[in-house]
């Protein structure tokens, strides 16, 4: 088993552990269940954030152990012999968090994980292909902002986005949204919203990593 293939399956097994959590909260609502209503819009904000944290971390972890195997990636292209078995993980490390690390934070966003690796690898990487659902990965990040910015430009993308298609929430509907709420609440494709949210993880991670 390659450590990128460890990387995946231990994201997938992950959002069944996500998915397994968000399950038995489900089942615990009711007069006599152990959660509220709001617990459990609560709780489901916090396992999508759960999610989308584990699958910044999957893409950094592929992007960095590709930059220290890739024959043609820029550290194996340019150093012909290391001295330690360790070396290119650890060079490849210090030119991806480089300079953020360790003081601040280096941004996981996809797109510049995609940018990041068209300059650091060789032609064909793993991230040259578009995702097969990059477009509801950008609408999973907006739904994302409105829970962990909380500022009033995340907040009307997300009310924008669940407004339009494919969810077109009506005005009744709006009323007392929230991320959560609409979570838990409110389809896509035939399944709860955050259900589905764990699905296109599962998706574009077995497309990184077949």
């Amino acid at each position: 088993m390659s450590i990128q293939t460890k990387h995946r399956d231990e994201f997938l097994a992950t959002l069944d552990h996500l998915s397994a959590v968000y399950g038995k909260v489900a089942g615990s609502l009711g007069r006599n269940g152990l959660f509220t209503f709001p617990d459990h819009h609560r709780l489901a904000e916090g396992l999508f954030l759960s999610a989308w944290a584990h699958w910044e971390e999957l893409i950094q972890a592929l992007l960095v152990d590709d930059l220290a195997e890739d024959p043609s990636g820029f550290v194996q292209a340019d150093v012909k012999k290391f001295r330690v078995k360790g070396a290119p993980r650890r060079i490849a490390e210090r030119i991806l968090y480089h300079p953020d690390h360790p003081s601040t934070f280096v941004n996981w966003d996809y797109g510049l994980v995609k940018s990041r690796a068209g300059t650091f690898l060789g032609q064909g990487h793993r991230f040259t292909s578009a995702l097969p659902r990059a477009n509801d990965l950008e609408k999973m990040k907006r739904i994302r902002n409105a829970v962990a910015h909380k500022s009033d430009r995340a907040w009307e993308s997300f009310k924008n986005l669940v407004r339009d298609q494919p969810f077109s929430l009506t005005t009744g509907q709006m009323k007392g949204i929230t991320v959560g709420r609409f979570l838990v609440s409110h389809n896509w494709n035939q399944d709860r919203v955050i259900r589905e949210c764990f699905t296109i993880h599962r998706q574009n991670a077995m497309h990184l990593v077949p």
